[in-house]
């Protein structure tokens, strides 16, 4: 069977399989045939819509929000682990996430915890302050990771307009201006159906599923509270900057602006290309800056190249690796030479082992369904939940030149910033 066709029949099931559900807020449901539930909110609400003077605050209430709600007063993490599952959350920079894995036989249960949980929650007064405490240690933490610091000084450093720029955590001092009312305000965008829907995965059938949901939303509050980023263009700072604290290596990263994840090239997210070539460079041990940088002329212990953008704001491509102080002149003269020689270096039949591996993992990707839940939401925030399976359409039609042509627009060999890590020089 050759490859078009495993992907088409993929796909087709995929599609089979999964429907939106017509309700106050889009439900996402999708049938599997195995006994685990997985049911999320998702919402398109992250750090880049703070304030400046309450930068923090969606990370605040991802903490503060399982602390109880007006159903489920206690500790609801602890009510689902009694269940016999697990529940987790997430906010990154323009969206935040809630979910619960579990068995089946206790989803409607798990159900209406969540619901209770996003329509309802109680944000106590000393809930927030205890969780508020947590993450002023989370800030103070986050100084033992070398790369965290360097990502999140660099962004600073490049740009000075878009909230990009701030870390998702917060600062002490905003974190200390955030009080109920302005958490109240800030929350109603989460209960606004145009920035959020929810997202169940199990193996009961949807008349089960709709007859629980008629119940839940019978009396859900909705806010109508639009959304907007205020982000103006700006031209990139490539500046070289230099920390110094205590580790015992040295971080070194190089650094592009991004492209914004809605950006296309030939009908084809940008994103995608960039996924390819990072993987072609860094994804693997045979990746290019693994097998030249490390193994052959071992100049760093460890190397990477990524993408990290949003769908509404460019955001940062970086070479990052971990090595010697005295390599550093080495390594970028090295990369320098293998980004301006990537047709040479890349053989076309590596090119198409990179593919396989996309729909290798895509396939093993829809194992389980939390996995399969996370992926629809995510892509539901990204575009729509149907590019979890269709983007390997898109995949299979991206040629290796077409790659590199974007990849030149964004990454130079004469402009770029440098950001580098190092130890502090001992006392004399």
């Amino acid at each position: 069977m050759n490859r078009k066709r495993i992907i088409k029949e993929f796909i087709e099931n995929q599609d089979k399989k999964t429907k939106v559900l017509d309700y106050p807020f889009k439900v996402i449901y999708k049938k599997v045939d195995n006994p685990i539930s997985f049911v999320a909110f998702f919402t398109k609400v992250g750090s880049i819509y703070e304030k400046d003077d309450y930068k923090g605050i969606a990370h605040l209430i991802e903490h503060c929000i399982f602390r109880g709600s007006q159903k489920y007063s206690q500790d609801i993490s602890k009510m689902i682990n009694s269940l016999g599952g697990y529940t987790n959350a997430y906010t990154s920079y323009d969206q935040t996430a809630y979910y619960i894995n579990l068995p089946s036989s206790s989803l409607f249960q798990a159900m209406d915890i969540l619901w209770d949980m996003v329509f309802n929650p109680l944000f106590r007064k000393e809930d927030v302050e205890s969780e508020r405490n947590i993450i002023f240690h989370e800030i103070k933490m986050r100084d033992d990771d070398p790369f965290v610091v360097l990502f999140e000084e660099t962004l600073k450093s490049m740009y000075s307009v878009n909230p990009i720029r701030h870390p998702i955590i917060g600062y002490e001092e905003t974190l200390k201006n955030i009080d109920l009312e302005i958490i109240s305000e800030f929350y109603s965008y989460y209960r606004n159906p145009e920035n959020s829907f929810f997202v169940i995965v199990t193996d009961y059938d949807e008349k089960d599923i709709r007859k629980k949901l008629d119940d839940l939303f019978r009396d859900c509050k909705i806010d109508n509270k639009r959304i907007e980023v205020d982000f103006t263009e700006e031209n990139v700072k490539y500046d070289k900057l230099e920390l110094k604290g205590s580790v015992s290596k040295t971080y070194l990263m190089i650094s592009y602006k991004a492209p914004k994840l809605s950006e296309k090239y030939k009908d084809i997210e940008k994103s995608y290309y960039f996924s390819l070539i990072s993987y072609i460079l860094a994804g693997s041990s045979y990746g290019l800056f693994n097998r030249i940088l490390k193994n052959e002329k071992k100049l760093v212990d460890t190397v990477s190249f990524d993408m990290y953008s949003t769908n509404e704001l460019p955001g940062i491509i970086y070479f990052a690796s971990v090595c010697e102080y005295k390599n550093i002149n080495k390594i970028i003269d090295e990369y320098k030479k293998i980004i301006s020689d990537l047709k040479s270096l890349i053989e076309f039949d590596f090119f198409d082992v990179v593919k396989e591996n996309f729909y290798s993992s895509a396939f093993w990707s829809f194992e389980t369904s939390s996995n399969q839940g996370m992926l629809i939401g995510s892509n539901e925030l990204f575009k729509t939940y149907k590019e979890a399976y269709n983007y390997l359409y898109k995949i299979e039609n991206i040629k290796l030149n077409d790659v590199l042509d974007l990849f030149y627009d964004y990454v130079r060999t004469d402009d770029f910033m440098i950001s580098i890590y190092d130890k502090e020089s001992p006392p004399s």
